[in-house]
């Protein structure tokens, strides 16, 4: 046995070599809304009206902007078959990781065209299709023969599951107005016989500055696994279908995850912030500041869908204060539809995300076709 984790899934590898095109394609997309998303087909080169409801039914998008996000109709996010592969990394704009400032300050438009226009050979390139991601996230990384999934953890060599007590998360409630901390404190599991863990929280009430309550969540789970929802709040278990739940926890087979109210995995207003490791966990005493005292609430993520977008961010943040946005100038390729090997395919880049009045949300693309 082996736990899959919540990353977009690769599916397949073309053999087509990309050819430059001559000019490229423009537009501006107003995503400046926190709330919804704005569809955009790129054989019209034009946002096509859609609410997000009549998107989730609706093959005639192929990209979705949402702030600084962006879904690809296909998996998680539509019921398209789009998928999207990065072309071009732009290593030089990044040192060990780390986003080199002067490169990104100096970068512009025209001068990085050049990599919208290159030659691409698909054969080198992974495709992906969204896929839905929890703000739960996990660390992923690999100790010895151990993986950290977060709460557990798997042994690459003897299969077992084990708990992981040491990642703790900062949750929000399905209302917005409570918050927690919380880590997993006990966990058995036998194919078997089924999974029993607990998880443990310290609970900032509504118009609380502060953790004054505890909760736990015992979860019990069959073979066959399930779902199961709790409350912090109240701290009660509560049937999935209700809305007013905070943490789920979701076990299908392979994929074991925590999910919040939040984004596409419910209608509340939830999120997380992590993981935190203990020591820094213990030094935190309220859900919504730091222990420095600086208002940490904006750091919390919500449930999405997330692709090659996700995998391969277009942008850095904050790199000369003030909280802004600078793009990468990367090239991805939008497959738009990876069922066909002769569906259109377009080079793709973001370059701007501010109006010409400066304001945030207005997010620049520009696109060539793949002859």
């Amino acid at each position: 046995m082996y736990i899959k984790t919540q990353k977009a899934a690769v599916i397949g590898l073309a053999t087509l070599a990309l050819t430059a095109c001559v000019k490229e394609k423009t537009a501006v997309v107003d995503a400046t809304s926190y709330d919804s998303y704005t569809y955009f087909n790129l054989n019209t080169n034009a946002v096509v009206e859609l609410t997000d409801e009549e998107a989730a039914a609706s093959t005639d998008w192929h990209l979705g902007f949402k702030r600084f996000g962006v879904i690809l109709n296909g998996g998680d996010s539509g019921p398209g078959a789009v998928s999207g592969a990065l072309a071009a990394a732009q290593d030089d704009f990044y040192i060990d990781g780390e986003p080199n400032v002067d490169v990104f300050l100096a970068a512009t438009p025209a001068g990085e065209l050049d990599h919208l226009k290159a030659t691409y050979d698909l054969s080198t390139l992974s495709f992906l299709v969204d896929t839905k991601q929890s703000a739960i996230a996990v660390p992923g990384t690999i100790s010895g023969t151990v993986y950290d999934l977060g709460w557990f953890n798997y042994d690459l060599v003897t299969h077992q599951i084990s708990l992981n007590s040491e990642n703790w998360w900062l949750l929000r409630s399905n209302n917005g107005d409570a918050f927690a901390k919380f880590h997993a404190t006990a966990l058995t599991y036998n194919p078997a016989v089924g999974l029993d863990v607990t998880f443990e929280f310290d609970v900032q009430p509504s118009g609380s500055a502060s953790f004054t309550q505890t909760a736990t969540f015992n979860a019990v789970l069959p073979p066959a696994g399930g779902e199961v929802c709790f409350d912090f709040d109240t701290d009660t278990q509560l049937d999935c279908a209700n809305d007013q739940w905070d943490l789920k926890l979701d076990v299908a087979g392979r994929d074991w995850n925590l999910w919040t109210n939040s984004g596409v995995s419910g209608s509340g207003s939830g999120g997380a912030f992590g993981p935190l490791d203990t020591a820094t966990a213990n030094t935190y005493t309220s859900g919504t500041h730091a222990p420095t005292g600086e208002l940490i609430v904006f750091l919390y993520q919500v449930d999405k869908s997330a692709g090659v977008f996700e995998e391969s961010s277009w942008y850095a943040y904050n790199l000369q204060g003030g909280h802004k946005l600078w793009p990468n100038f990367r090239t991805y390729i939008i497959d738009t539809d990876n069922d066909d090997e002769a569906s259109v395919k377009y080079k793709f880049q973001i370059t701007d995300y501010y109006s010409e009045g400066g304001a945030s949300g207005h997010v620049s693309i520009r696109h060539l076709k793949v002859k």
